[in-house]
């Protein structure tokens, strides 16, 4: 296996180009493609625009399963009594407290998991940017501001994990009305 390099300032890799395996999007189907190939001694780059974790970590299943944990807290708290378990008069949710725990619980997963230094720590190299596919083997990575692209080659095969979107609804008026997709839900 080559040498790995690592990511400096602005995406680009200092040292090889040249790579087993290229993922393109660092979310769940790319974060488990890259690590089960370093499990296996192929170097990968894991190529990604955004940020490391993609919807499960930041917007999805990380935050909802968190929200609906301390749900199921509240909840069991106001059930008690029909399980023969006093309960207090009231059962209040601070929901700052809640968001709180939320973030706290990205931040976790994310460290552990998800991070440039977590996955540099598996043999993953992380590649900051936004990937184009030139041909079977080699993605063309830019990391904006105008900058020149960086051709990554494959040596083995490219993995395209690049994740979901919310759909726009096809619903008359929506556009004039506020809403919310599973994007900003958190954020409130």
């Amino acid at each position: 296996m080559m040498a790995l390099a690592h990511l400096l300032p602005g995406g680009s890799l200092a040292g090889p180009t040249s790579f087993d395996l290229l993922v393109v999007g660092g979310g769940s189907a790319g974060l488990t493609a890259a690590k089960f190939a370093a499990r296996f001694g192929k170097s990968v780059a894991l190529i990604e625009r955004e940020r490391l974790g993609g919807d499960c970590t930041w917007t999805g299943c990380v935050p909802s399963k968190t929200l609906l944990a301390s749900a199921e807290r509240a909840h069991a708290l106001r059930t008690a009594a029909d399980f023969g378990v006093a309960q207090p008069a009231t059962v209040s949710v601070d929901m700052a407290a809640v968001k709180a725990r939320i973030g706290r619980t990205i931040g976790q997963i994310y460290d552990a998991d998800d991070s440039p230094e977590a996955l540099r720590a598996l043999g993953i190299e992380t590649v900051s940017g936004a990937a184009t596919l030139v041909d079977a083997r080699r993605v063309s990575v830019s990391s904006g501001g105008g900058g020149t692209a960086t051709v990554y080659e494959a040596t083995k095969g490219v993995v395209l994990a690049t994740g979901a979107r919310p759909r726009p609804l096809d619903i008359r008026g929506i556009a004039s009305v506020p809403h919310l997709t599973y994007e900003g839900i958190f954020s409130l």
